[in-house]
């Protein structure tokens, strides 16, 4: 005999009475609704304190992100029996599951941190899922690992630095962030990147005065940027990969999918159009480090 507890639509809790010899009465089915009545309340209280503990968590994550008071957010986190001053990384993830369920993915990101033993803080923003972790762990596994829980689908993480104190994670927000946008921005394989392995993207985004960097931009791509402009091309982004790709016209066409032809072409045209030699060794690093300029200027903007 069964007792469901179900105080809402959904059923949250089943009491069993095993009877092999089918002697129980009225009596014992009384005491197994009120079984089911009294399982019910437990579970609702149990969930709404799950739903409380949550909802404070979110909040605490949301005030670390936008900065707050650091004595502030270490007595919230106490309260939360949360140990705020370990080391933290902040992670940005972005991806989805073979639906376009947004729930899917933050709760395949949540799993994986059980699963990866990175902490239980982590929070919705847009698109991308931001999560607080308290170790640092291999985050290629752990992207793999969330791809498991999710089912397949795609997932791309920007590690921000390590924070030491509360009152660092705006700044590791921003360099997860800035991590993942460079990322989108390349086109490449979906991936975990940390801003500390970033190199001259790290550079460039740390530059005090962007309008260095837009001078350096301009100087090498200016013409190009205009022509792609006018003509809705993609000669910028046809150099980029060129140039990322060591100059090797099959990999560099792969990455742009196009025709070797296509691509024999465009930078045909982008010879004419900048009058650079692409061949020049020194034209090629002062390219490569435009582009890869440009490419971080588009991320700090979007």
């Amino acid at each position: 005999m069964l007792a469901v507890a179900s105080p809402r639509p959904d059923v949250i809790g089943v009491v069993a009475l095993i009877d092999p010899s089918a002697t129980a009465g009225d009596q014992e089915l009384l005491a197994l609704e009120y079984a089911g009545t009294v399982l019910a309340m437990e579970l609702v209280r149990l969930r709404s304190l799950a739903e409380t503990e949550l909802r404070l968590r979110r909040d605490l994550v949301e005030e670390l992100l936008a900065g707050t008071d650091e004595e502030s957010a270490l007595a919230r986190a106490s309260a939360l029996s949360y140990d705020l001053e370990r080391p933290h990384w902040v992670l940005v993830l972005e991806g989805r599951g073979r639906t376009q369920d947004a729930d899917m993915f933050f709760h395949a990101v949540r799993r994986a941190m059980r699963a990866s033993a990175v902490g239980s803080m982590l929070v919705t923003r847009g698109d991308t899922v931001v999560v607080l972790a308290d170790r640092e762990v291999d985050w290629e596994a752990f992207r793999e690992t969330v791809l498991t829980e999710l089912g397949g689908g795609r997932c791309r993480i920007g590690i921000g630095g390590r924070c030491d104190r509360p009152s660092e994670f705006p700044r590791s927000y921003r360099e997860a962030t800035i991590a993942l946008k460079i990322q989108r921005s390349a086109r490449g394989p979906d991936q975990a990147v940390s801003y500390d392995d970033l190199g001259v993207y790290q550079l460039l985004g740390e530059v005090e005065d962007p309008a260095v960097v837009e001078r350096l931009v301009r100087r090498w791509l200016g013409a190009l940027i205009d022509y792609d402009a006018k003509r809705h091309s993609e000669l910028v982004e046809t150099l980029s990969q060129y140039l990322e790709c060591g100059g090797a016209y099959d990999r560099a066409a792969t990455a742009l999918c196009v025709h070797r032809s296509t691509l024999k072409y465009r930078l045909q045209r982008i010879r004419e159009i900048s009058g650079l030699d692409l061949t020049d060794p020194d034209t090629q690093f002062n390219l490569q480090l435009a582009t890869r300029a440009w490419r971080t200027l588009r991320a700090l903007r979007s």
